[in-house]
């Protein structure tokens, strides 16, 4: 009777922990330049900065830094709205970060720059929609 109380218990553990590891490998996704996204959410965390510089800036800045404050210029990012697509339109450094175009849901009052970049970290919160060809 306790052998087979350790054989269920060791089974449902390694049932577990295969499942661990699966979604742990689905979650490393690999984007491809053509995919189109769209955020489902109302709000997301997904930002899109309109300058390469102050993205690369943000993401060279070191975390572990605590009371450090800095402030993003609203005017040059652009935060996903619900209904809002982004293509994938160009690769740079190996896949860390895309500049991509904006297909609003509405229009903005904003000038009508088109072009972002983005780290794909916070894709996890879009929506894979299709993989365009050209």
């Amino acid at each position: 009777m306790i052998n087979q109380m350790n054989l269920i218990t060791k089974s449902l553990l390694s049932l577990f922990l295969l499942c661990f590891v699966v979604s742990g490998y689905t979650d490393a996704s690999n984007y491809v330049v053509g995919d189109v996204f769209e955020s489902k959410k109302r709000t997301s965390s997904v930002v899109l900065y309109e300058l390469k510089n102050d993205l690369l800036t943000d993401i060279r800045r070191d975390p572990s830094k605590t009371g450090v404050f800095r402030q993003r210029d609203s005017r040059y990012t652009y935060d996903l709205q619900k209904g809002d697509k982004i293509i994938l339109l160009k690769s740079f450094e190996k896949g860390k970060l895309f500049r991509v175009a904006l297909v609003p849901k509405r229009e903005s009052q904003r000038d009508n720059n088109t072009y972002y970049y983005v780290v794909p970290a916070k894709f996890n919160q879009l929506v894979f929609v299709e993989h365009l060809t050209e």
